[in-house]
């Protein structure tokens, strides 16, 4: 009678065997290999197909062990936050230039620069779980990039809810201090709000919604672009007086965004591409 979890523990010393020796890793392409698993078997594929099918996915031990010699430390996914965090340095150099020149207290560059960086931040995690979802869709690459996709969405929704967080704590005391009052129900201040809640929610289910979480978290990325995109440009449109129904780049990006979403619930997404078996 198949075993499944002595056919995991089997996997799981093969690729012990093959060299990847460090527990993180292993315990990660682990949870790789349970998600597609169980979403084969929701599909409707036995036990015993679900797991050949989902290891062959992962990849041989060799195939894998290579692609992290070869990926090495830093995955594409961490080269590209890196070189947003960089750039979000340099926009803090920028703000803090205008701050010694007098143009702008230092209290409303912090909380430009936190709310600024936090949405764009949120934004990257979301344009992570679209590539997610597109390479578990079509594409056929190792279970090390799909492990550094993963902590990419849920690093970036962590940092971002705390930068948010941060904008509008702030701005709230800037506007007690300018405006006489700390929340004024502006649509800009309710966006912001909704964002840390979203943000907050969406860091607490990616830490403790369980270990097979990588489409659900990709999932969330999405949606958080979503959130995103009404708290800082349809809000700013509100304010200006344009309509959220006449916006069309905010509503283009949105129907995007539900179409990736759609992606994910559709069977044949749920079930991974198709295997051809020789």
């Amino acid at each position: 009678m198949f075993d499944l979890e002595e056919q995991i523990s089997d996997w799981r010393k093969q690729m012990l065997e093959a060299g990847i020796k460090t527990c993180r890793p292993l315990d990660e392409l682990e949870n790789h290999l349970r998600e597609e698993i169980g979403n084969l078997m929701t599909a409707g594929h036995p036990a015993m197909e679900a797991f050949h099918i989902a290891a062959a996915r992962v990849g041989t031990p060799g195939r894998v062990v290579a692609e992290f010699r070869k990926t090495g430390a830093l995955s594409s996914p961490a080269i590209i936050s890196l070189v947003w965090f960089g750039v979000a340095a340099v926009f803090l150099v920028v703000l803090l230039g205008r701050w010694a020149e007098g143009k702008m207290g230092l209290l409303l560059a912090a909380h430009v620069f936190s709310l600024t960086t936090g949405y764009v931040t949120a934004f990257l995690a979301g344009v992570f779980g679209i590539y997610a979802v597109c390479r578990r869709r079509f594409g056929s690459g190792p279970g090390d990039e799909a492990v550094s996709l993963d902590a990419a969405i849920r690093w970036l929704t962590l940092i971002s809810a705390g930068l948010v967080f941060a904008g509008l704590a702030g701005g709230t005391i800037w506007s007690s201090q300018n405006r006489g009052h700390f929340f004024a129900g502006d649509p800009r201040e309710i966006g912001s709000l909704c964002t840390v809640v979203w943000l907050g929610a969406s860091a607490l289910i990616q830490r403790f919604g369980g270990k097979t979480g990588r489409l659900r978290n990709a999932q969330l990325g999405i949606f958080g672009n979503m959130v995103v995109g009404l708290a800082w440009f349809g809000a700013g449109a509100m304010v200006h007086g344009i309509g959220l129904a006449s916006y069309w780049p905010l509503n283009l990006g949105l129907g995007v965004h539900l179409f990736f979403l759609g992606m994910t619930v559709m069977p044949g997404h749920l079930a991974g591409r198709n295997v051809v078996e020789s």
